[in-house]
């Protein structure tokens, strides 16, 4: 089954009553009809406190998950996988100006892949997990690279240096993790034949301007969002694990619970999307 269908393990029953027709190919291709004509609805946030927690892959065990016109970042023989998860603050319209403060804040997780050379900066989602379903449904009915699932059990929360995150959706989705930041910026042993650097791992792990995702009832098309965060990359701190309930998504790519994680925390930036198209079968 296509990992972006919509899971419904939750017993919220309004989400069950929108699953059928958030899935609907027919609502899907109207809404990509309109648009093409209508102009794309600007969206932001400022985010906070967002934790990255990367590994480092066998390319050859997740090559196959995407199709053909991706091709995965590989250097020696490995990829990198990326969950990365914060806190929005009003994440809505643009337009909306000062009204944007009405819109709720919720709670974000990106599962990610980056692409190589000839797709710089842009990453394609394994999954994208929110704790209010108000934005599975509107980013659904809107978008498709946002095909959002909703996990209720979903704890983001800073303790002066300490971050704790919990989330709970599937036992393929699920994890657990509290990190605090430290001063020392090191790479894991494993990650220094692929960096020069911490700082070199970081901007590559930060500097995305492109996120693509495959259609939910198409899963051979891919539509691009164009994202814009200015990052000050001198605010980054490094972080250390001190407690770590991995994915079992990562048995799947070949990894242990031993597996080195790289893990650095983002203090806040403003994020916005700019622009959404659908690429061309043969991109």
């Amino acid at each position: 089954m296509n990992r972006h269908r919509l899971k419904w393990s939750s017993p919220w029953s309004t989400l069950r009553f929108f699953a059928p027709i958030l899935s609907c190919r027919f609502v899907l291709q109207l809404r990509r009809m309109m648009m093409r004509i209508l102009p794309f609805m600007r969206l932001q946030s400022q985010v906070s406190n967002v934790v990255y927690l990367s590994w480092l892959v066998d390319v050859e065990q997740v090559r196959q998950r995407y199709p053909d016109p991706v091709v995965l970042w590989e250097k020696q023989g490995k990829t990198i996988f990326t969950i990365l998860t914060y806190q929005h603050q009003h994440f809505g319209f643009t337009f909306l100006g000062k009204l944007r403060q009405l819109m709720p804040s919720p709670r974000q997780s990106n599962w990610r892949f980056y692409l190589n050379e000839s797709k710089p900066k842009t990453v394609i989602f394994e999954q994208v997990i929110v704790d209010q379903a108000l934005y599975v449904i509107g980013g659904r009915l809107a978008s498709d690279v946002m095909p959002a699932q909703y996990a209720p059990n979903f704890q983001h929360q800073r303790d002066e240096n300490a971050i704790h995150t919990r989330i709970r959706m599937d036992e393929d989705y699920s994890f657990s993790s509290d990190i605090h930041i430290i001063m020392q910026k090191r790479l894991p042993e494993a990650w220094q034949s692929l960096f020069s650097s911490w700082e070199e791992a970081v901007q590559f792990l930060v500097d995305q301007d492109y996120a693509w995702a495959e259609w939910i009832d198409q899963p051979t098309r891919i539509s691009q969002g164009d994202i814009n965060m200015p990052v000050q990359f001198q605010q980054i701190q490094a972080a250390e694990i001190d407690k770590l309930q991995t994915p079992q998504l990562l048995q799947q790519f070949g990894l242990d619970d031993d597996a080195a994680t790289f893990t650095f925390v983002v203090p806040k930036l403003d994020f916005y999307v700019v622009g959404e198209k659908v690429l061309p079968e043969s991109q």
